[in-house]
């Protein structure tokens, strides 16, 4: 998912699987801040804004937010996944 605007903190476009074509969207070539974390699959789509907020509390960043699942499931923590969490550095 991407957030356009850290003030609203709304989602503005969802990403999903489809067949290999040509894609719709390219990331920005630079600097990111990025984290990961674990967190059961019923609160993903609730944690946006709390990391946002913990992400730009670590580094000055610019929109557009980006929400990534890293991983599917984890080992021995049924109905956990792992989120990639990042935003491009203001440099």
């Amino acid at each position: 998912m991407i957030v356009d605007d850290f003030e609203k903190a709304e989602i503005s476009h969802f990403f999903k699987v489809v067949e290999r074509k040509k894609g719709n969207y390219v990331k920005a070539a630079g600097k990111y801040a990025c984290f990961y974390q674990e967190i059961e699959n019923d609160d993903v789509a609730g944690n946006g804004p709390k990391a946002l907020e913990y992400l730009r509390s670590k580094a000055k960043v610019v929109p557009p937010f980006y929400q990534e699942d890293f991983s599917s499931s984890v080992s021995g923590h049924d109905g956990s996944v792992i989120i990639k969490y990042s935003a491009k550095l203001d440099l």
